[in-house]
Parts: structure tokens; sequence; C-alpha cells
């Protein structure tokens, strides 16, 4: 992941990019889905590993100064993009 204004990049992982770039292309992701489709898990699996993923993705986010963001509401996961004038 590179931010060509600030020359700045940080590497995600073959699963950190399948992640990313599926919240890009959808912009939503319901648990279940994530879970089955991209992480290849029961959709009943008692997990916390979409959040450990998403927590490594957000610090790399940052780490390039990025204004996107990735939230949560419930069980539904979403990218934005922050309207901070940093």
């Amino acid at each position: 992941m590179i931010n060509t204004d600030k020359n700045i990049s940080s590497n995600l992982t073959p699963l950190e990019n399948k992640i990313l770039t599926e919240l890009i292309e959808k912009k939503e992701i319901n648990r279940e889905y994530f879970l089955e489709n991209i992480i290849k898990i029961s959709k009943s699996a008692e997990t916390k590993t979409i959040e450990s993923h998403l927590t490594r993705i957000r610090k790399k986010i940052l780490a390039v100064k990025s204004k996107v963001l990735i939230f949560s509401k419930e069980d539904v996961f979403y990218l934005g993009v922050s309207s901070s004038k940093d």
C-alpha cells in the first residue's frame, strides 16, 4: 500500500490485501460473508480473527497517513474516508 502524495508505503500480507480489496470493491461486508468467503472458515465460528486482521490493516493505513477508515457497526464492516483536512 502506497501513499503517493507523501511517498510512504506499508506492506500488506496476501490476506490483508484480499480483505482490503474486498472492502474497496463492496464498501461494506457482513461478518458471515467475511468469514466464509475471505477467511474461509465457518460463519458460525466464535472468533475475533476479523477484528485482529482489521486492527493490523488500520495500523498500516495510519502508517501511510491515508484518510481511509475501516469501521464496524454490529456485524457489518465498512470502508470510508476521513473528512479531516490534514
